[in-house]
């Protein structure tokens, strides 16, 4: 954390790294998934700003990434952490997909 001149503390994010781990969770979800998604990858990724932007983000932002195959499926991003974690249907391909994203 750090103070701003007006007395305003502010959570220090790495942004450049929260976006590339939405992309690189992006392709990866796009290739095990063997689907297109319906939005593109800097779409997907520009849906994180309005977050980082407020810069007092602290809890787990959960943005939609669907599809024709899955238009359910969201992604989970623990900015703090930068760790994500997919949620879709069905759970064993949530579980084989989390698997690949945890060592991002």
């Amino acid at each position: 954390m750090r103070q701003e001149p007006d007395n305003k503390l502010v959570l220090d994010l790495d942004r450049d790294r929260i976006k590339t781990v939405l992309r690189e969770a992006y392709n990866i979800s796009k290739d095990f998934l063997v689907t297109d998604f319906d939005i593109s990858a800097d779409e997907f990724v520009s849906k994180i700003d309005p977050y980082l932007d407020s810069n007092r983000v602290t809890i787990t932002i959960s943005l939609s990434l669907p599809s024709r195959k899955y238009p359910l499926m969201r992604i989970d991003l623990e900015p703090r952490r930068k760790k994500v974690f997919a949620r879709l249907h069905p759970p064993s391909k949530q579980a084989q997909l989390n698997h690949m994203l945890k060592a991002l």
